[in-house]
């Protein structure tokens, strides 16, 4: 992994490592540092991402730094490239005459063209764990969508229970 996108380190003396996550390539960006053991580093990557993280999920806490740095790195052109910034979801905080939040709490409609049909196929198709790994590998943009990790996961439990 490049210096620019995520550190691991594990060689302080309690026998904890740590994980620096930065938001982008320049010093002033936003960095996010986690500490303790690998699990306690685990859980605290996904409490800050918001990703829902079991011991079943069959991610490497490497692939998990992968994903929320690549996640860190999203946000983080949208804020500086977009000038965006990060609102709540909770209507709790919304004003009642707020256009954004009636437009956010609408559902929108259910469109036949499901984006996510081609790589929900090619999952359901692989025969082994390294032919799934390497699905995930190629295409890892995709695995945002819930959906789509949640019949990645579902077919590496199958594969591997065989």
């Amino acid at each position: 992994m490049k210096a620019d996108q995520a550190e691991l380190v594990a060689s302080y003396p309690d026998g904890t490592i740590g994980v620096t996550i930065k938001y982008g390539k320049g010093y002033e960006d936003t960095w996010a540092v986690f500490r303790g053991s690998v699990r306690q580093v685990r859980e605290l990557i996904c409490d800050y991402f918001g990703f829902e993280c079991k011991d079943e999920t069959g991610l490497s806490l490497s692939d998990l730094v992968v994903n929320a740095t690549n996640l860190a790195h999203g946000k983080g052109n949208v804020a500086s490239i977009l000038d965006a910034r990060v609102i709540s979801d909770s209507p709790a905080q919304s004003p009642a005459d707020d256009p954004w939040a009636a437009a956010s709490a609408s559902k929108p409609e259910q469109t036949t063209d499901d984006k996510s049909a081609w790589i929900l196929g090619e999952i359901e198709k692989q025969g082994s764990l390294d032919d799934l790994k390497k699905v995930w590998a190629a295409n890892q943009a995709m695995f945002s969508d819930p959906a789509v990790m949640t019949a990645y996961k579902a077919r590496g439990r199958a594969l591997k229970n065989g």
